[in-house]
């Protein structure tokens, strides 16, 4: 398997798009100064010329009419995602199998059973000598390696040391489970330092430390950093097949958003994945 692979991050016309035939899509990222109808259309164009399946966007409540006109349709939705509006998640098809999810109603099957799960029950106590902590540069080559264990493929190369280094200096804080100075569990929460909000993201355990509820412990030391931090909502992108992963964010009360189809090259294929927020903290005015 070619860990090396990854798509790009670029700018097109003042928006933030990561584009390539890793994933087969363009995922914009951020609407920065774009012209919404303008930016949808160069969007589409640029996928059928590069022959992309599909165009992922995640936009502002207020921009997203020029993009529904154009023919994306919502597949996610999370209230009060940015100062004092929500954000949706569009998805445009080029191909009608990129739309199609076989496995569908297995998935619906999955969410429905996990909403009532929704608590904050607490998680089964570290073992002893095992700490949480955030990692540092140092750590980048430990952490490359426990993500190529893991996953086989991935969105982002997360299994370059150097670009762990750099996320590290741009707004990505990782943490990790340690224990006599050998790391168990990683995650990480990409920080939105204007909209206020955080991705929490990058969860990996090898699978000899499973079962040890090592994800909530991350994810609750991630959501205590954010109140020091004074960020408003945490919310995640997680595979949709995985119940363990899904079960993580439904048991320490994130809410579920929606499901984007056939979206992101991850652990060997293209993959649906769920979106889960949380409001952490109040914000005032909010809209969804």
């Amino acid at each position: 398997m070619n860990h090396s692979a990854s798509d790009v991050i670029t700018s097109l016309n003042g928006a933030t798009i990561q584009h390539g035939s890793y994933n087969r899509r363009i995922y914009l990222m951020d609407l920065g100064r774009a012209d919404p109808g303008k930016l949808a259309r160069k969007l589409i164009c640029l996928a059928g010329e590069k022959g992309y399946s599909k165009i992922f966007a995640k936009v502002p409540d207020s921009q997203a009419s020029p993009f529904l006109v154009s023919g994306f349709r919502l597949e996610a939705e999370i209230p009060f995602f940015y100062p004092g509006e929500g954000a949706r998640f569009l998805g445009y098809y080029l191909e009608s199998k990129r739309r199609h999810e076989p496995d569908s109603e297995s998935l619906d099957e999955l969410v429905t059973k996990l909403v009532p799960r929704k608590q904050n029950r607490p998680a089964k106590p570290l073992p002893e000598k095992i700490k949480i902590r955030r990692c540092t540069p140092e750590d980048a080559e430990a952490m490359a390696a426990i993500y190529r264990s893991v996953f086989p493929t991935y969105p982002f190369p997360i299994f370059d040391p150097q670009y762990l280094r750099q996320s590290m200096a741009n707004q990505v804080d990782f943490f990790c489970v340690e224990q006599a100075n050998r790391l168990l569990a990683l995650s990480s929460m990409e920080k939105d330092g204007s909209a206020k909000n955080v991705e929490m993201t990058d969860f990996a355990t090898p699978a000899k430390h499973r079962g040890k509820d090592f994800a909530r412990h991350l994810l609750a030391r991630m959501e205590r950093e954010m109140l020091l931090k004074k960020y408003r909502l945490a919310y995640t992108i997680a595979r949709a097949k995985s119940p363990a992963m899904n079960l993580t964010f439904a048991r320490l009360g994130y809410v579920y958003a929606g499901r984007l189809a056939n979206n992101t090259n991850i652990s060997g294929k293209i993959e649906s994945m769920n979106v889960w927020y949380k409001k952490i903290r109040g914000s005032g005015k909010t809209h969804g």
